[in-house]
């Protein structure tokens, strides 16, 4: 064999090595070539990631933040509840709506300020009234996102100007705005387009910045946001054909593009995802021996529901995974965990239930001993 003809073989080689390694490690939730640094889509009912780019990265939110803000504000405080403006909102810098020191500001006017111009004087306000503190305020943020599970989120202030200790992820952030839009008077606020406030001792109509509104037929919500080190981000929700998808677009270059992408990304996702009933593959039966119990066996039947968003060809990937225990060993106590069921596509877990007993399983007895031994004289002999 020639050394031209081993080199060309070796060349080929390793380009079919790397061909299979891009098909294995590529990912099929990344279907659009985009700009902004990270990027996710989740279906609103079930959470499932339909997008992802960077989605787990740490990144600054800038305004995004007061989606946080605004979440604990509606859970701590009535929407009529006064709440005076506090000296300190005076030195707040970025975009505000002119809160004066010492106005007392109705709770659903400064979600209103927060939401739509995205006024920093407003989740300032709000944070000091809630925390005592911007620090008292930026834990209880971040006693929410615990509450929530978002362990790569940490929040250091209510409005989102930059600060080292101010981050989250495109993942995390989606499931803040997913649950806030669950909140009746968040998801109405951040669908709409103008509204005249009355902020104390002045009255302003207020502008939303998520241009998305005006723009895309579908959307209704959610948050802009900028600062210099977080760059254009974007929180967006848009409803069609009776789904409803949320993008969340980080480190845009440009208000534009922030826009355009989101959009982008929802209708890709429209277009490439179908509800669809899952149920049939969600009828589950066990059936555990129960050793010297008061019965021979755990018998149980569950039947779930579930709709949820799939691409073309995922029904087929659909695969039931149970794993219960083999056997009980009397006494076993009311919700003693059975073990779990799950339902995966790939190696991603679309459905899963832990299995708790519902019953107390006691020990059987010398009096049932007896009469299992009674009952059995009595059997039938089998014909030979």
């Amino acid at each position: 064999m020639s050394y031209m003809l081993k080199k060309m073989m070796i060349i080929l080689f390793f380009l079919f090595c790397l061909f299979i390694s891009n098909s294995i490690f590529a990912t099929d939730k990344q279907f659009v070539d985009i700009e902004s640094e990270a990027a996710v889509v989740i279906d609103y009912e079930t959470g499932r990631v339909l997008y992802e780019k960077n989605a787990t990265q740490k990144m600054k939110m800038a305004s995004l933040t007061k989606i946080m803000t605004s979440i604990l504000l509606v859970e701590h405080c009535p929407l009529n509840e006064m709440i005076e403006v506090p000296k300190g909102v005076v030195n707040i810098g970025g975009t505000t709506v002119g809160l004066k020191a010492g106005d007392t500001v109705s709770a659903n006017s400064l979600l209103y300020g927060m939401l739509l111009p995205s006024g920093n004087d407003c989740a300032y306000t709000a944070g000091i009234h809630l925390g005592g503190s911007v620090e008292g305020f930026a834990q209880m943020m971040n006693e929410k996102a615990q509450e929530l599970g978002l362990t790569d989120t940490h929040f250091a202030n209510p409005h989102g100007l930059d600060d080292e200790n101010h981050y989250t992820t495109a993942l995390s952030m989606a499931k803040i705005a997913r649950y806030a839009l669950n909140n009746k008077t968040l998801n109405e606020i951040v669908k709409t387009k103008q509204a005249t406030i009355n902020f104390g001792s002045f009255t302003k109509t207020l502008n939303n910045t998520n241009a998305l509104l005006n723009s895309y037929e579908f959307a209704d919500g959610i948050k802009t946001g900028f600062t210099n080190g977080a760059n254009r981000c974007l929180a967006a929700s848009a409803t069609k054909d009776g789904k409803r998808f949320i993008a969340i677009v980080l480190g845009a270059q440009t208000t534009q593009i922030r826009f355009q992408e989101a959009k982008l990304l929802l209708e890709e996702c429209f277009n490439r995802y179908t509800m669809t009933d899952i149920s049939s593959y969600l009828h589950f039966y066990i059936n555990i021996p129960v050793i010297k119990g008061n019965i021979a066996s755990y018998e149980k039947s569950i039947t779930d529901t579930l709709v949820y968003p799939l691409q073309e060809g995922e029904f087929d990937k659909i695969y039931v995974r149970q794993d219960t225990l083999s056997k009980l060993e009397a006494p076993v106590p009311f919700e003693t965990n059975l073990g779990t069921i799950q339902v995966t596509i790939d190696d991603e877990i679309i459905y899963e239930k832990t299995l708790f007993l519902d019953q107390t399983i006691t020990k059987k007895t010398m009096l049932d001993y007896i009469q299992d031994g009674i009952s059995n004289m009595f059997l039938p002999i089998p014909s030979i």
